[in-house]
């Protein structure tokens, strides 16, 4: 067999999704936490790209795990949310305040739930699972954080942003954790 075709034919490994994710919230937390003008229109920008980023970056890599994979169906999901919300936030980037709170409670909702009830329903063996089910608890907590700011975008992007850095962080050591578990049982 050609390498080209063991590469074509080998499934993606799941630290490379989870070490992606990590580095586009890595990368939005930063700018957030190093940008003074936390105002509606840069928290909507800000939101806008990365769910649009992290919407097409889970698509792409959703679509390469393999079809079994208890990730691929959330994945294509969140691509999903991601993507509707990032667009509907970068046209609308000029709405205010409102939209920002509801764009993240929503998109929050959404993508938290689904990986709650992803890791909810993986099995109890799965090293994954709680990797899940504590990522989908901070997303879905950061939508229930921000609600009641209806008034302040400074706190609401602050939020988003200190929840980019804590998921990030938590991500990247998922994505080592995991990518040394895959070289340990390939050895």
């Amino acid at each position: 067999m050609s390498d080209a075709s063991r590469l074509k034919s080998s499934p993606l490994p799941y630290f490379v999704v989870s070490l992606t994710r990590a580095g586009i919230l890595l990368i939005t937390g930063a700018v957030i936490t190093f940008t003074q003008d936390h105002g509606a229109l840069f928290g909507l920008v800000s939101l806008g790209i990365m769910a649009t980023v992290t919407g097409v970056a889970l698509g792409i890599l959703g679509w390469g795990l393999p079809a079994r994979h208890g990730a691929k169906g959330l994945h294509q999901w969140q691509a999903l949310v991601s993507l509707a919300v990032g667009v509907l936030a970068l046209a609308l980037a000029d709405a205010g305040i409102m939209l920002l709170l509801w764009a993240i409670v929503f998109w929050a909702l959404l993508t938290g739930v689904g990986e709650i009830f992803t890791g909810w329903r993986a099995l109890r063996h799965t090293p994954l699972r709680r990797d899940w089910l504590v990522q989908g608890s901070l997303t879905t907590l950061l939508a229930l954080v921000v609600i009641p700011q209806a008034s302040d975008s400074v706190a609401v992007v602050g939020f988003l942003g200190s929840w980019a850095i804590v998921q990030g962080v938590y991500l990247s050591i998922a994505g080592i954790s995991q990518r040394s578990a895959e070289h340990e049982g390939a050895s």
